[in-house]
């Protein structure tokens, strides 16, 4: 199964994040991410990010993946033995992952 699902943005509070740069106190936008299924019955989830924050992409991966494993809960799957591969959202068992990390270190 591919999990399916629709990514929106928003500015969720505008100039509502304070924080210093060099000394100097800046206010940029509260962004809210909405992550809705489309294809399966799950929660609803949101995430919450100042806007141009320096781990932008790091950080909104890291949700991704735990999103991925609270989605994978809901739907059943016992999170020990599968995964989403996050490139194409299509849900794995583990031993398929261990046994490509197996093949990498032997050929090296």
């Amino acid at each position: 199964m591919i999990l399916e699902y629709e990514k929106t943005q928003k500015i969720y509070a505008e100039k509502g994040c304070e924080h210093i740069v060099d000394g100097v106190i800046r206010f940029d936008d509260l962004i809210e991410t909405k992550y809705k299924p489309t294809n399966f019955s799950a929660e609803t989830k949101y995430y919450y990010l100042r806007d141009n924050h320096v781990e932008w992409d790091k950080k909104q991966n890291a949700y991704i993946e735990q999103m991925h494993k609270e989605w994978l809960e809901e739907l059943g799957y016992d999170i020990t033995k599968y995964y989403v591969q996050t490139d194409t959202r299509e849900i794995k068992e583990t031993h398929v992952l261990e046994e490509l990390k197996s093949q990498d270190s032997e050929a090296i």
